[in-house]
């Protein structure tokens, strides 16, 4: 149930039996020559599509957050980079609001790596007010699964661009893919690492990307998203 579908009224009735809502959490943020802006978004929206699919009765989804900590690929026209600390609050805010309207399982699903810590800083905070977090970030957390699929993952590399094609074909521009083979010996982090490690905005190997790739990773991580929201809502932990 897409949240601003419905009216106040609408919600109070509904929210009394719902109380978990999934934000979709993004970045506008250059994806090599190839991707469009909108990618680290575009995946976390379509996975909600699929999920309101499935079990669209039993959860709320929220409009998305497109902006997120994009500072390595700030050197990269196009890229909107917002400061952790003031995502933190802002996402905070939000989750606050959700939280007070009752609905206390709070679930990002997160496309972009730069977000995590703004996302741990968040919820810290509402934790404490009593919700229940959950952060999924699908390209990191099933990983394993991708991998089964693809021949390896990276920033605009065979994994997302594969989801791009699967989510809009029309948004990719296959004839401009590269690779870049450069890989992080450890973490560290420096001015302008993008211009290395994230040399034309990308890491792995996009041109080995395929929709069919595409369609079957989210044929695979769609069922195993609902899996866990499935634990989540019934207060299932751990084991």
């Amino acid at each position: 149930m897409y949240i601003v579908d419905y009216t106040s009224d609408d919600f109070k009735n509904l929210s009394n039996k719902v109380d978990t809502v999934i934000i979709p959490v993004g970045s506008v943020e250059a994806h090599g020559h190839h991707l469009p802006l909108g990618t680290d978004i575009f995946s976390p929206m379509l996975f909600c599509e699929k999920i309101d699919e499935k079990i669209g009765d039993k959860i709320w989804i929220a409009p998305a957050i497109a902006y997120g900590q994009s500072y390595d690929l700030s050197i990269y026209k196009g890229t909107v980079s917002v400061p952790s600390e003031v995502m933190a609050e802002y996402i905070y805010h939000v989750c606050k609001s959700f939280y007070e309207n009752g609905l206390k399982n709070i679930i990002f699903l997160n496309g972009h790596g730069g977000n995590i810590t703004a996302l741990g800083l968040a919820a810290e905070k509402l934790v404490n007010l009593g919700a229940v977090i959950m952060t999924i970030n699908w390209w990191m957390d099933f990983s394993k699964d991708i991998l089964t699929i693809t021949e390896g993952q990276g920033h605009g590399g065979e994994d997302e661009t594969s989801a791009i094609l699967y989510y809009n074909e029309k948004l990719v521009k296959m004839d401009k893919a590269l690779k870049n083979t450069n890989k992080q010996l450890y973490p560290v982090r420096f001015k302008d690492r993008g211009k290395t490690i994230f040399k034309d905005a990308i890491t792995g190997d996009a041109t080995l990307a395929s929709k069919e790739k595409g369609e079957k990773i989210f044929a695979l991580l769609e069922d195993k998203i609902i899996n866990r929201i499935a634990l989540m809502q019934q207060k299932i932990y751990f084991k």
